[in-house]
């Protein structure tokens, strides 16, 4: 009867005012469809600026997606399963067109946009109007996405740039400045005293140690930092080719960790912020790969989700030409699949079956690498308010299935608070 979320709280929206967003935004909607025309979207980032390069057009293609997920959501209240299609794929478009996009922010970017076309997409396989056109365009759409190698691709541009800012650092006191924002020995409001000789002789000192240790990591500490920085670059560029190469995640993770390990890379992606400013320079670049190490875990989720993404509407598929689901995945291929998807966790068959209600149970077996037989709930102890069913804290990874009228009942009896 209502449009209810949880952003910051829950909130609850009538069915008017939706609409009236999303006919108020009509001329953008009608825009946005028409990337589906392009291969690529080009923006041109300037990566000589790295690491500070302007990457102004995110946030607005953020929003794009979400400015589609609104009349998706009406065009499937008023059921409208072509509209809610094509809605779907344009965001999908813009998920392939940034593919090219070789920054790690652009690829965050990318696995935003693409989890707001997989809520959709679920919403979308519940309408009992969609047909099997729909969703082969859906279907089609989501197996054009790719992560795996454009991560790969990113991380050879962001060493490549680490290079170059090393070589521009050592040439110039200026351009540590610009990278690590080292100031004057000023009080931290600005360039005068404070009138406690105490603290600003303290301040001083302290910006005394700072550019002592500038001044050395440029004539000896870069070489040895840009040495390991760049083993380490190495080790995480060869699991993104064994992930590509294998399709599994989980062993080529642990690998990887292991040898940053071994090399004296911690696996903490706070370090840095921790680090005396002596330890802070002596590693400012080879210290931070343990961030960089995490594009690994950070594509497994949105790959895994498009498997799954890609298995439900197979199976939906299915159910509308055969009036069930189907009791294995196989009996997907070759019409619906040319293959089972693999879970990239583990590199084992998405798990499935027939539950005796008529429903079904799929699932990728999530972060931890551990069957636990289909569970969803979150580890124990975990207190989260993020219910998103790819929470890493969950057990499992579950595709989620419709509530039943008596779940339905119980939730507006007992609202969330």
């Amino acid at each position: 009867p209502d449009v209810r979320g949880y952003y910051n709280g829950y909130y609850t929206n009538t069915w008017e005012s939706v609409k009236a967003a999303a006919e108020t935004n009509r001329p953008v909607t009608e825009m946005l469809r028409q990337v589906m025309d392009y291969q690529t979207i080009v923006f041109q980032p300037d990566y000589s600026e790295w690491p500070a390069m302007p990457l102004d057009h995110l946030s607005p293609l953020r929003r794009c997606a979400l400015e589609l997920s609104i009349p998706t959501m009406c065009d499937l209240h008023e059921g409208d399963a072509a509209s809610a299609t094509t809605n779907l794929c344009a965001m999908l478009a813009l998920v392939r067109g940034m593919q090219e996009e070789r920054t790690f922010l652009s690829q965050h970017t990318r696995q935003f946009v693409a989890s707001v076309a997989a809520e959709g997409t679920w919403e979308l396989l519940q309408s009992t109007n969609v047909t099997d056109g729909e969703l082969v365009l859906l279907q089609r759409s989501w197996e054009q996405v790719e992560y795996i190698k454009a991560a790969e691709k990113t991380f050879q541009v962001e060493r490549a740039c680490l290079e170059s800012t090393i070589r521009k650092m050592r040439a110039s006191g200026a351009e540590v400045n610009r990278v690590v924002g080292l100031y004057s020995f000023t009080n931290r409001s600005g360039s005068e005293a404070s009138g406690n000789w105490l603290q600003d002789f303290k301040h001083a000192w302290r910006g005394t140690k700072r550019a002592r240790a500038k001044i050395l990591w440029r004539s000896s500490w870069s070489y040895s930092d840009e040495l390991l920085a760049l083993q380490a670059d190495q080790i995480i560029l060869e699991t993104m080719r064994n992930i590509e190469t294998n399709q599994v995640f989980n062993p080529a993770d642990t690998n990887m960790l292991n040898q940053l390990q071994a090399l004296g890379i911690t696996n903490d992606p706070d370090a840095w912020f921790l680090k005396p400013y002596k330890r802070f320079f002596r590693q400012m670049f080879s210290e931070d790969v343990n961030v960089s190490s995490h594009t690994v875990a950070w594509t497994m989720a949105p790959e895994a989700c498009r498997r799954v993404d890609i298995t439900a509407i197979a199976l939906k598929r299915f159910q509308l030409k055969h009036g069930r689901f189907p009791k294995t995945l196989s009996e997907l291929t070759p019409e619906f699949l040319s293959k089972v998807p693999l879970d990239p966790v583990d590199g084992r068959p998405l798990r499935y079956r027939l539950d005796a209600d008529g429903r079904f149970t799929l699932y990728s077996v999530g972060e931890n690498g551990k069957d636990d037989g289909g569970d969803p709930t979150l580890g124990k102890g975990v207190k989260t308010t993020f219910f998103y069913w790819q929470n890493p804290d969950a057990l499992d990874w579950v595709w989620p299935q419709p509530a039943t009228e008596e779940e339905i009942q119980n939730y507006y009896a007992h609202p969330p608070e």
